[in-house]
Formats: structure tokens, C-alpha cells, sequence
């Protein structure tokens, strides 16, 4: 306790002589292996939080990302009682979890205000989020100038208002493939997010294995190119899992490691098959 407090002394007069004092590093360790995510329309897993955790850590799944609400819920954190139980489980299991959060960018001030009570969010033993998401594809606000200002916005809102050493991540629509989001500003969020996770649904986008890997590459090379660093880092969400082959799935795996991914996720929980359980483990 003297050390810390020492500590802090020391910060505060390195601070008050106009000293810059670094803020703690932020990892990415919640974005890194294999990960499945939930929807706060997955019943199932809602009514079963010890089941997702134990489906997830059987196949050694290292991420759950898990949606805190939308801008259509009634309240800022959907059944806080439930997404209580799936953190608790997960960590007692020795997974991370990645709250997300869906903006419509029509409400600037309640989006905000619905994003940080779900970053903020404790269960009852007082664990809460290893990260958080911001869900960055609504088509609410049609002008997309106006959706580019208020999408960067939020994010820089969100950033200032969590703690320095807390890692943001932007779920994006595929630059490739969504056309309704044309030129989409991942330069201006990028001082604001540390990963961007594209949604790279190839099932909706091509088919068999070796356009899956042309369109899953792409990507990559398209958000890196638009931020203007190869290296900045990036998650690639894969499905959709009802649709996706074997062969489909193992080409988008392949071409997310050989892009150098921080880590790949399957959307989403409740239509993974046993067999894409194990393919995802073995992404890992």
C-alpha cells in the first residue's frame, strides 16, 4: 500500500511539472485465439449462461464476446442478471469476455450513455468486461456524412470517458463487401479504437474455399491500407456459421493467420455446429 501510494505521488508531481507521464498499456489479450459471440437475441444462451461458458471452454474457445444491449431495448444493460452469471462463469473457467454494444447514431447522448453502462457493467462478485465493443454499422442516420461525424464521435466519446488502460475495439461493416457504408471512416476512428473486427460474413458475400480466402484477405489489406498501417490490429469475424462449409470455414482461418489477425470469431453461438466448434479450437 506505501508503494502504491508512493507511486501515485510521484505521478501526480511528475504531472504538476508538466512532465508526461504514459498511461498504462493497453492489451489485447481479449481479442487474441479463437472467440463465439452472443446476441441478446440468443435466447438459449441467455437461459443457459454456465452452458455457453462450458460449450466454449470444451473446445478451447478463448473469447466470449456478448452483446450489453441496442439502441431499441428498454433498458441500458440487457438482463444484467444473466450477463452477470456469463462473466462470473467465464472467468471462473479462464476465458475473457468482450461486451459490444450497437449504436444507432440517431441518439448521440443515450448511445453514449448505453455504451458506457455496458463498459462499466460489474456482476454481482463485482467482475465486469476484459474489453469492449462498439458495434459500428447501423443505417439509422442516412446521410453518411452525417453517420461518418457521429460514428467517430461516439467512439472518441467512449474512449475519453473509459479508463486509459481499457482496450476498445470497432466492429465494422467488410470494406469489401457492404456496400450501404460506402468509404467507411476506419482513419478517423482508428486514434480511437486499439482492433478493428471486421464482420466477415462470407456466406453472404462468396462461396467455396478459395473465394472465401480472396474475400477474407482483402479485407485486411483494406482497413490496413485506409488507417495507412499494415500492421494495425485487426479481428476477423467469420460466418455466417449456419452456412459455412467446412471447406469455407478452414479458407477463412487460413487467410486470417496468414494476414497476420490478432484472432478470428465464428458469428455466432447458437448456430455453431459441433464440427465448427472444433475447427474454431483448433484456429486457436
Amino acid at each position: 500500500m506505501r508503494l502504491a501510494v508512493a507511486l501515485a505521488a510521484a505521478a501526480l508531481a511528475l504531472a504538476a511539472a508538466g512532465v508526461a507521464v504514459s498511461a498504462p498499456a493497453r492489451t489485447l489479450a481479449p481479442y487474441r485465439g479463437a472467440g463465439s459471440w452472443v446476441s441478446v437475441y440468443d435466447g438459449g444462451a441467455w437461459a443457459h449462461p454456465d452452458g455457453v461458458v462450458r460449450t466454449l471452454a470444451a473446445h478451447h474457445v478463448h473469447t466470449l464476446f456478448v452483446q450489453t444491449a441496442n439502441d431499441d431495448l428498454r433498458r441500458d444493460v440487457f438482463r444484467p442478471a444473466a450477463l452477470g452469471r456469463l462473466i462470473d462463469d467465464a472467468h471462473a473457467a479462464g476465458l475473457s469476455v468482450v461486451g459490444w454494444y450497437l449504436p444507432s447514431l440517431a441518439t448521440p447522448a443515450r448511445d453514449v450513455r448505453r455504451a458506457l453502462a455496458g463498459a462499466r457493467f460489474r456482476s454481482a462478485s463485482g467482475e465486469g468486461f476484459d474489453s469492449f465493443a462498439l458495434d459500428i454499422e447501423a443505417t439509422n442516420v442516412r446521410s453518411l456524412a452525417l453517420r461518418d461525424r457521429r460514428a467517430v464521435a461516439f467512439a472518441a466519446a467512449v474512449r475519453r470517458s473509459l479508463p486509459a488502460q481499457t482496450a476498445i475495439g470497432a466492429i465494422t461493416p467488410d470494406p469489401t463487401g457492404a456496400l450501404y457504408w460506402r468509404d467507411f471512416p476506419f482513419a478517423q476512428l482508428a486514434p480511437w479504437v486499439d482492433v478493428f473486427l471486421p464482420m466477415e460474413y462470407f456466406t453472404f458475400r462468396t462461396s467455396g474455399a478459395a473465394g472465401v480466402s480472396r474475400y477474407t484477405a482483402a479485407n485486411i489489406v483494406a482497413i490496413r491500407g485506409a488507417v495507412g498501417d499494415a500492421r494495425f490490429p485487426v479481428h476477423a469475424i467469420g460466418g455466417d456459421a449456419l452456412g459455412a462449409t467446412a471447406s469455407e470455414l478452414h479458407a477463412f482461418f487460413g487467410a486470417a493467420a496468414r494476414s497476420d489477425t490478432v484472432g478470428v470469431s465464428l458469428w455466432e453461438y447458437g448456430e455453431t455446429s459441433p464440427a465448427q466448434w472444433a475447427a474454431l479450437g483448433a484456429a486457436a
